[in-house]
């Protein structure tokens, strides 16, 4: 007989192998690549901006842009490189949302969570507090998830540092369909 603790780890390796499992079959999703090019616009109610700390804080009804990708929070902190270039991107509301296209796909993945963290160099969305990430017809929900942007890796529960269980909806009529119609293109000469 198995002690709860010694339970609960065989429930989160299983709960991660499930999710391995379910993401490896997933097709592939990449976020535009011209995004990043693109210039950011920010709307808010105010902003302070601190340029001796590197960073502003837009205040109220925040609308974040970049190409496709969009963030909307009731506060956003942006701590930038001296160029001006976010480097870390901070987003809190009740929930903050976020949304991007995804080539090769009709849907945009978008997220919410209490508190959204974008870290630029690694390319990496963190919803945490009630975060919930829709990737195609798939929604994962989780107290944290971690989302790359460029490679489409969804990480939740004990793997992302979560502390609660997993919830997962997976429609594989959906993923069918999607692999099918990716076999049945013509491929560029």
């Amino acid at each position: 007989m198995t002690n709860p603790a010694t339970r609960q780890r065989m429930s989160l390796r299983l709960a991660t192998s499930v999710l391995v499992v379910l993401l490896s079959g997933s097709p592939a999703v990449h976020a535009l690549e011209t995004d990043e090019d693109q210039p950011v616009y920010l709307e808010a109610d105010s902003v302070l901006v601190d340029e001796q700390k590197s960073q502003s804080i837009y205040t109220g009804h925040v609308q974040v842009r970049q190409g496709s990708m969009e963030l909307l929070a009731d506060q956003v902190r942006v701590h930038h490189y001296p160029d001006r270039r976010p480097e870390h991107i901070t987003a809190v509301g009740s929930p903050a949302r976020y949304r991007q296209a995804i080539k090769r796909q009709k849907e945009d993945v978008h997220g919410e969570a209490l508190h959204i963290e974008y870290d630029a160099d690694k390319g990496e969305l963190t919803l945490v507090g009630k975060a919930v990430l829709y990737q195609g017809k798939d929604t994962f929900r989780n107290d944290r998830i971690i989302y790359d942007r460029a490679t489409g890796e969804v990480k939740a529960g004990a793997i992302a540092q979560g502390k609660e269980r997993v919830r997962i909806v997976v429609n594989p009529a959906q993923h069918q369909r999607d692999q099918s119609q990716e076999s049945h293109r013509p491929h560029p000469k």
